[in-house]
């Protein structure tokens, strides 16, 4: 959608707004879209789209009675034009909100009690939940909550008014905070900003053509990387500048918000670099089966097809490999080497290796037989990768009979007591599982000591407390329970 969108806030008579206006950047025509929901009128809040949704968030609100600070986020629908219900955040209004990969990054501003609040807190885009981050050293105090906050790669950048005790005015300042490391650092472009007055602030991959020049100063002078107005300092344009708006004449009127001069300054000359993202994942995983460089061969069990690997990469990854290649076993003589698991098990084992990475969208039964062979030849952190992708995308009516099993044989003690508890909560569900009936029908007899093993585990974990109970109810119905951690407590219905 090649468009800009505006929502909502104050018009010229002072009235709260819920608008959805657009403006086509292909036709440069506006438009009004009919929206389906109703959400409070609002000002002072943040609009933020993240792919096919705009994220409303907080703002000041007002009804019959009184005004009043909106704690919540509404999310637009921009396919259906639908909004959402409401979500509960901590309520805020002239914050600043700055999209980082999935996250949203919410910024100062002033809170229920309408006192200037300075802290920091994301909300995930892909989960919807509120996360907070205690913590953040350094420090940024500003003159009131206005600001304004963008962000370069991974770093976010505030600029506005603070309050300089030593001198007793209140100059511009500029902010920058590594959200990895939550450390503030405050950049030294006072002398830039100290003639004139500065009511815009963006920052921009590429400078601005035929913008109005500001004259050189003598700070500018004594250090050229204090660049002012449209003078550039680098004719690459690779790095983001700093774009500053406002006016730099001695005699203005007061107080003055309309924009005359452009200040612009190069990130890297104040430190700021923007890293691109590494490529050594993607890499590294075009090298796994390319027959080109290969030097060494692993063939899964059952399948015909060769994976091409590098010894290299396996000695340095893999220890067994290593000790069986140092130990001149037929295999490393041969250059191939053959294992007894199926042909996506091993090329997702072989693709950890190569880029230390296991992908989440992998089949729940390939990430248990995975996480058996990391426990098998002591790949700790391949272990622990898949507990944490079964627990979090794959546990299951469905699954977690196999993610406890493959548990068991993994030693993966948090992931066994995860996934039993799962299992008594559903039990009724579970229990109709083909999985549930194999762990019963082939453990009890004795046809897999992995299963037995599983078998037995299971029913150790048990309660001594725990019963089944048949209650009447509104309908036929045997009940179950379901396991809270105590003892077989909740029921589970199932109809007849």
């Amino acid at each position: 959608m090649l468009v800009t969108l505006s929502y909502s806030g104050s018009n010229e008579y002072s009235e709260y707004r819920d608008d959805v206006i657009v403006f086509s950047l292909k036709t440069k025509t506006w438009s009004r879209p009919e929206i389906r929901g109703e959400v409070p009128a609002r000002y002072l809040h943040s609009a933020t789209v993240y792919r096919n949704r705009m994220y409303v968030y907080g703002g000041f609100a007002k009804n019959a009675k009184c005004t009043y600070v909106l704690e919540e986020m509404r999310i637009l629908n921009l396919e259906t034009w639908t909004w959402s219900e409401a979500y509960t955040v901590p309520a805020r209004y002239n914050h600043s909100a700055s999209l980082v990969g999935s996250k949203l990054w919410i910024y100062a501003g002033k809170d229920e009690a309408g006192s200037t609040v300075s802290d920091l807190h994301s909300i995930d885009l892909t989960t919807l939940r509120v996360l907070p981050h205690p913590g953040i050293t350094g420090k940024v105090v500003l003159l009131k909550s206005q600001h304004f906050s963008e962000v370069i790669g991974n770093q976010l950048v505030v600029f506005g008014k603070y309050p300089n005790e030593a001198t007793g005015t209140s100059p511009y300042g500029l902010w920058i905070m590594d959200l990895d490391q939550l450390e503030w650092r405050k950049l030294d472009i006072d002398r830039c900003l100290e003639d004139g007055v500065w009511n815009y602030f963006t920052i921009v991959t590429k400078r601005p053509q035929n913008h109005r020049q500001i004259e050189s100063s003598s700070a500018l002078e004594d250090d050229p990387s204090k660049n002012s107005g449209g003078i550039d300092l680098d004719d690459s344009g690779a790095a983001p500048s700093l774009i500053f708006l406002g006016n730099t004449e001695k005699e203005r009127p007061q107080p003055y918000d309309h924009f005359r001069d452009v200040l612009s300054i190069n990130v890297e000359y104040l430190g700021v670099f923007q890293v691109p993202p590494s490529t050594l994942q993607t890499h590294m995983a075009m090298m796994l089966d390319n027959e080109e460089f290969s030097d060494f061969t692993i063939i899964p069990k059952g399948s015909e097809r060769k994976i091409h690997v590098h010894r290299m990469v396996l000695s340095s990854r893999w220890p067994h490999f290593k000790n069986m290649h140092a130990s001149g076993m037929i295999e490393s003589t041969r250059g191939t080497m053959v294992l007894p698991e199926p042909y996506h098990v091993v090329h997702a084992f072989l693709t950890f290796l190569y880029t230390d990475t296991v992908d989440a969208d992998l089949d729940c039964s390939v990430v248990c037989d995975v996480m058996v062979m990391a426990n098998v030849y002591l790949l700790e952190r391949l272990k622990k990768l898949c507990a944490s992708i079964l627990h979090r995308y794959h546990l299951q009516i469905d699954t977690c009979v196999r993610i406890f099993q493959a548990a068991c044989v993994s030693q993966e003690h948090g992931l066994k007591k995860l996934s039993q508890d799962y299992i008594f909560r559903n039990c009724g569900a579970v229990m109709k599982t083909e999985d549930w009936f194999l762990m019963w029908s082939q453990g009890g007899d004795g046809s897999s000591s992995e299963q037995r093993a599983a078998l037995e585990e299971f029913v150790d974990g048990i309660p001594e407390e725990a019963s089944l109970e048949v209650k009447p109810g509104s309908k036929k119905s045997i009940e179950g329970v379901s396991y809270d951690g105590t003892g077989f407590e909740q029921a589970l219905r199932k109809d007849v």
